[in-house]
């Protein structure tokens, strides 16, 4: 099949949705598919067109990506390309197809990967979900909680997955004493990382104040933060920032407590066996973090109090951490990017060009 995936940012831009599909398409490429993916040409330095592990990278040109009507006139430019699909998968950005939508309309599937990080949901926002979401043959949400909040219901949830092969170990071995201290810390340290954007929608004020409790009662805490944005700056007076990294494994490792607030953040904490913590300020991601199937495993909560309480907990019984840790791990290891995959061959087969 010749299959056309259309996302906002692709490799090398790292995010959970450039990850997700990277993944599938990787298992896409090995069965023997056509794959492209269409996407935004964010770096002015990256080529318009690229093959990236056997999936062609076309990127929409800069100039037009900030223009409703130019990035309209890219796609009628291509208009032929996607007649001569069997599936286009639309991840988030629908209206980028609508000039085009008739000739394809009959091979439309889409993914919702998130929200608009505005809580309450704008109805406007509701509705043109659920216009999207009418004009495509099938739907994927990834997360159950965006039924609850929105006006669509999916044909199929998924959490995403984790690939091991992305968490390794071997370039640990070549750290220098200082960089392991650094990373590592002691014994007599709380010893936490940070994964995701250094924003206020992932609660970093929340885990900031949370760190300085900790210090505020002479507990120390070597933390470093995996990741960057808005509140980097803050978070540099408190620990390392390294910006975002393509593997993360070096900054799990000896770790007493992971802060993460996204899927895929999640899983990669747990399946290195870690305890992972999260905030959530809103109904939206309470029902964000608790629906996810690994809840069980985490320490979730609104407030400051209220985590700090469920850590001294934690921290008090060393055989139930342990335990949840390894429950955790266990969990993490049986969500693969396979399972995912089949979540998109099955959506797919509702497709009349699929069944050719």
């Amino acid at each position: 099949m010749k299959i056309i995936h259309l996302a906002k940012y692709y490799l090398p831009h790292l995010g959970g949705v450039e990850i997700h599909l990277k993944e599938i398409n990787s298992l896409l490429v090995k069965m023997g598919h056509e794959v492209i993916v269409i996407t935004e040409q964010h770096d002015l330095k990256l080529s318009e067109t690229a093959n990236c592990d056997g999936v062609i990278v076309m990127r929409i040109p800069h100039a037009c990506s900030e223009k409703k009507i130019e990035t309209w006139k890219y796609f009628l430019h291509l208009k032929d390309l996607f007649e001569s699909a069997d599936i286009i998968h639309v991840h988030d950005v629908f209206w980028w197809i609508l000039p085009i939508y008739k000739l394809i309309k009959n091979k439309v599937f889409i993914t919702f990967h998130g929200w608009e990080t505005k809580f309450p949901v704008e109805i406007s926002a509701k509705i043109q979900r659920l216009v999207y979401s009418n004009l495509a043959i099938g739907s994927i949400h990834v997360g159950s909680y965006i039924q609850k909040f929105y006006f669509d219901k999916p044909d199929y949830i998924t959490y995403g997955a984790i690939n091991p092969k992305r968490l390794t170990k071997s370039n640990l071995i070549n750290e220098s004493q200082e960089d392991q201290n650094e990373l590592y810390g002691n014994k007599n340290e709380i010893n936490i990382a940070f994964l995701g954007r250094l924003s206020r929608d992932n609660e970093v004020e929340k885990f900031i104040k949370l760190v300085k409790l900790f210090r505020a009662k002479e507990q120390r805490v070597n933390i470093v933060w995996v990741g960057e944005g808005e509140l980097s700056e803050e978070c540099a007076n408190l620990g390392k920032v390294t910006g975002f990294v393509k593997n993360v494994s070096r900054y799990l490792v000896k770790k007493d407590l992971i802060f993460a607030t996204s899927y895929l953040s999640i899983l990669e904490a747990q399946i290195t066996g870690n305890t992972v913590c999260a905030f959530y300020s809103n109904k939206l991601k309470k029902a964000y973090l608790e629906d996810f199937p690994g809840s069980k495993y985490m320490l979730i909560a609104e407030n400051i109090e209220s985590m700090n309480r469920k850590i001294i907990y934690l921290f008090g019984s060393p055989k139930f951490k342990k335990i949840s840790e390894l429950n955790a791990k266990d969990f993490a290891q049986k969500q693969t990017w396979k399972k995912v995959l089949n979540i998109y061959l099955k959506l797919w087969k509702k497709s009349k060009s699929y069944l050719k």
